[in-house]
């Protein structure tokens, strides 16, 4: 195949016209990248290259647009493609590119996820290792982002703070010591405060042992 001339379609796209009467919809990004001109011969395989490029190309720009409105881990990314209906295989190729561009990168996801939700939200260590099992991060990293935001377990301040709130809520329901204990304790829980923390926090807001 030859090609017989090529025109701008839009701002983005270029028009290819081949002697064999086929037209390639080519993104002007992937024209300069492969020096295509005017009677430039092209193989079939070329030309099912060219077409895969274009297809690598939006995806990209697509993943681009993700990460630009925050930083997502590679799993996420990769739901988030698919769920597009892009080519498997075109989008591990998207993400292989994107590891090795360090445009993502599961470590540096995992302490900005875990330093915003401990800012936030005030989870505790569980919670988060919950979360980050759920977005498929590495256990070795997310064993060493936990070890780094954590390294003396959970954070008692933080449980203290998230149990006074939740105090509040309990105050006209007539609650005796135990059941407020036993219901804080549940809710810190699900927050990922381990037993230890979850009782000393109890224990300074409200007073009596908690056993």
């Amino acid at each position: 195949m030859k090609i017989l001339k090529l025109l701008k379609k839009d701002e983005s796209n270029v028009i290819v016209y081949l002697d064999n009467g086929e037209k390639l919809y080519l993104t002007q990004e992937v024209i300069m990248m492969n020096g295509l001109r005017k009677n430039q011969e092209i193989s079939e395989d070329h030309f099912s290259f060219l077409i895969n490029e274009n297809k690598k190309f939006h995806i990209k720009q697509r993943a681009f647009r993700l990460l630009g409105r925050r930083l997502h881990s590679i799993n996420e990314l990769r739901i988030k493609l698919l769920q597009k209906d892009y080519e498997k295989e075109i989008v591990e190729k998207v993400l292989n590119e994107l590891i090795v561009s360090r445009y993502l990168d599961d470590y540096r996801f995992s302490i900005m996820f875990t330093e915003e939700k401990i800012r936030t939200k005030l989870w505790g260590k569980n919670k988060i290792k919950a979360e980050l099992l759920k977005k498929k991060i590495n256990p070795e990293i997310m064993d060493d982002v936990l070890k780094e935001k954590f390294p003396e377990g959970n954070f008692v301040n933080d449980a203290i703070t998230l149990a006074e709130k939740k105090l509040k809520s309990f105050s006209n329901r007539g609650f005796d010591n135990q059941k407020l204990k036993s219901k804080l304790f549940s809710f810190l829980y699900s927050r990922g405060y381990d037993f230890e923390t979850s009782k000393e926090a109890i224990n300074k807001i409200i007073g009596d042992d908690f056993n």
